[in-house]
């Protein structure tokens, strides 16, 4: 099978329908793997032909589309409170191997990151190119994408949309996420959100804005409190294992 590579957007020009030229990082890293002038790769969803290699730009000919592999039959949109840089890349990573499709991070009232416009960018940046190599590595050829870094509130509307959404809350004893998956199968869900908060946890204003959505289903995740990082991937892990093919 040849070699995939994720190429951003901006990064693309097209000629025409065909032909289409690179740039950017993925442009050196064709070239370190030293392919060729005629040789097939896969560029996002494309099997394409290299015409033509130059220092900084490769030209390609579209071939054909290619297969679909390791793509999840449901959308589960990971809404994740920022936490500290190595365990935010442990999550990003795990999460797209575990067939998460689309992440949010957010910053709610104890997450301990501290982020300006800027560096908020430069972080966005790194998790979508975390998450592009995560899906290189395990052979997904899908895209997950990283949306902007945004605060608690600018979640809820978004989550409100969905049929029905997982809140993990250390301090829900009613609920058993069990049945929660059991109703998600009954109504065939093939879009599910799930919140997970910081190491800290929610404020209980937070924790009650959520839980008093009728749409949002909090759980608990056993009698052991885990790490944000933890609950993260178990929560993920537990939802794909239910939902997906």
């Amino acid at each position: 099978m040849a070699r995939r590579f994720i190429v951003n957007e901006n990064d693309i020009k097209e000629i025409n329908d065909k032909i289409i030229e690179i740039k950017g990082a993925e442009v050196k890293h064709i070239q370190v793997l030293r392919h060729n002038i005629n040789e097939e790769i896969i560029v996002n969803e494309f099997v394409c032909k290299i015409n033509k290699i130059t220092r900084d730009m490769i030209e390609l000919e579209k071939i054909g589309i290619a297969s679909k592999i390791g793509e999840p039959n449901i959308n589960t949109h990971l809404y994740m409170a920022m936490l500290k840089s190595e365990k935010m890349d442990l999550v990003i990573q795990k999460a797209v191997e575990l067939g998460v499709k689309y992440i949010t991070p957010f910053i709610s009232k104890n997450v301990i990151v501290k982020l300006d416009q800027s560096s908020s960018k430069k972080r966005r940046e790194k998790f979508q190119k975390i998450a592009d190599e995560a899906c290189k590595q395990c052979g997904r050829t899908d895209k997950v994408v990283v949306n902007e870094i945004v605060n608690f509130p600018d979640i809820l509307e978004e989550i409100s949309k969905s049929d029905i959404a997982i809140f993990a809350y250390e301090k829900e004893d009613n609920k058993m996420l069990k049945d929660i998956m059991a109703t998600c199968h009954t109504f065939n869900v093939k879009e599910i959100p799930i919140i997970i908060g910081p190491e800290g946890g929610f404020t209980e204003g937070e924790a009650d804005s959520l839980k008093y959505m009728e749409n949002v289903e909090s759980v608990s995740l056993g009698e052991r409190i885990l790490r944000a990082e933890t609950a993260a991937i178990n929560l993920i892990s537990i939802v794909m294992y239910e939902l997906d093919k």
